[in-house]
């Protein structure tokens, strides 16, 4: 009797495991490195969900390779570099082949850093990092690595749009620069200075300098005073988070009457914290892959944005999250297998479908080209912003769109390919 009771013990452990063990093999994750807790956990709980909406959406079209599932795994690193690191570790530990993450070129850095040594060490066993947002150019340039591709255009890139846009309006004829002082924020310093000489040359430089990043400034005063001294009619700047709202908002209390063309200055929480009297004092410009609001937006996508409402309650922001899953999904299956090194070859040269023709992932330095749309904070609007149900009284309105072909750079890439 109790011989039959152990051998009935032992095969009902034994199908547990072959159950967790299928399940877990019916299942690829993806973990995504994000602050879901400081001062920035809002941007990083919204980069979660909608990634994990788009994995649904793929899920319920029938997943990857015949069935396989695509799951979210988040890791919160508040917002602080060993935390990233720390994070990462747990990750490699828990034998999760990809890993995402955009919030914080510093971030990136170290889990490029880390996992170049991961797989260098560990043939069989890498771990792609799929880069969602994090834009220094030297991550696909002299950085660039097999098993890294970026699906959001670099700074040098989005800095050589916001150029493009400037040099449409005659009236744009002094710039203040003002960025934050790491690897990001001095790229785009640098961007900024060599494309306003090489594409805007009538458009002076009239203030140049780097601030101490991620809300440490709580006073702009001191800074709204040089950029007035200096006679500027534009900011241009990469600012983000709570640095981008509070410059802008001691600005517009100061009365100060300048354009600012920004790479993120617009997203939700910065727009909700300035609130509308600051958003549209001054022209605020940013540039994106896509909005809601743009007469070309097609309809298609205009579906998907509607479930992603339905889904989240929250009116879509970027587009870059959607090809990203999209084309790592299309990779799987076109490689037959979730072998990060096999998914690589299937997705350098891959084409997708973006909102204003078609998104391409360069095989050279696995950087994703798009055309880009630059669009203003703005109450004159057909939909304005939801956030969590709440209506923001204002959205964005396009200024005009830059071309993939004016936007697609050199790259002193040399990538060390693996075998196939």
């Amino acid at each position: 009797m109790l011989t039959n009771f152990i051998k009935i013990l032992l095969l009902s452990i034994t199908l547990i495991s072959y159950a967790s063990i299928s399940k877990a093999e019916d299942t690829i994750k993806i973990a995504i490195i994000e602050p879901m807790s400081g001062p920035l956990a809002s941007v990083g709980l919204d980069l979660i969900e909608g990634l994990e909406f788009f994995a649904e959406r793929i899920n319920k079209a029938g997943g990857v390779l015949g069935g396989k599932h695509i799951e979210i795994v988040p890791y919160d690193n508040a917002m602080v570099a060993e935390k990233t690191i720390q994070q990462l570790r747990k990750v490699i530990d828990d034998d999760i082949r990809y890993v995402t993450q955009g919030v914080g070129s510093n971030h990136a850095l170290n889990i490029i850093k880390t996992l170049g040594k991961h797989n260098k060490r560990n043939p069989g066993k890498e771990i792609m990092f799929l880069n969602h947002s994090a834009v220094t150019t030297s991550f696909t340039n002299e950085l660039c690595n097999f098993y890294h591709f970026r699906f959001d255009a670099n700074v040098d890139m989005k800095v050589a749009a916001l150029v493009s846009q400037m040099t449409k309006d005659p009236s744009i004829k002094k710039v203040y620069l003002l960025n934050q002082n790491y690897a990001y924020g001095q790229s785009f310093q640098a961007a900024a200075r060599r494309l306003l000489a090489e594409r805007a040359p009538q458009i002076e430089i009239v203030g140049d300098e780097l601030i101490v990043p991620f809300g440490k400034i709580l006073d702009f005063n001191p800074y709204v005073s040089k950029i007035t001294s200096s006679g500027a009619d534009t900011v241009l700047t990469g600012n983000w988070g709570p640095d981008a709202a509070r410059l802008i908002k001691a600005t517009a209390n100061s009365q100060l009457k300048v354009n600012f063309y920004t790479i993120y200055a617009g997203i939700p929480a910065a727009m909700n914290s300035m609130g509308v009297k600051v958003s549209t004092f001054n022209p605020i410009v940013q540039v994106t892959e896509s909005h809601e609001n743009d007469p070309s937006h097609p309809d298609w996508l205009k579906e998907i944005d509607a479930e992603y409402m339905a889904y989240a309650n929250k009116s879509p922001y970027a587009d870059r999250q959607r090809f990203m899953m999209d084309m790592f999904a299309a990779a799987v299956n076109e490689a037959g297998t979730a072998d990060p090194t096999a998914v690589g070859w299937a997705l350098e040269g891959m084409t997708a479908k973006g909102a204003h023709g078609d998104v391409h992932m360069r095989a050279e330095d696995h950087q994703m080209h798009f055309d880009m749309v630059l669009s203003r904070i703005s109450t004159d609007v057909e939909k304005t912003f939801i956030y969590n149900n709440e209506d923001y009284g204002m959205a964005y309105a396009t200024d005009g769109w830059v071309n993939m072909a004016d936007i697609t750079l050199p790259t002193t890439c040399k990538m060390k390919r693996p075998k196939k």
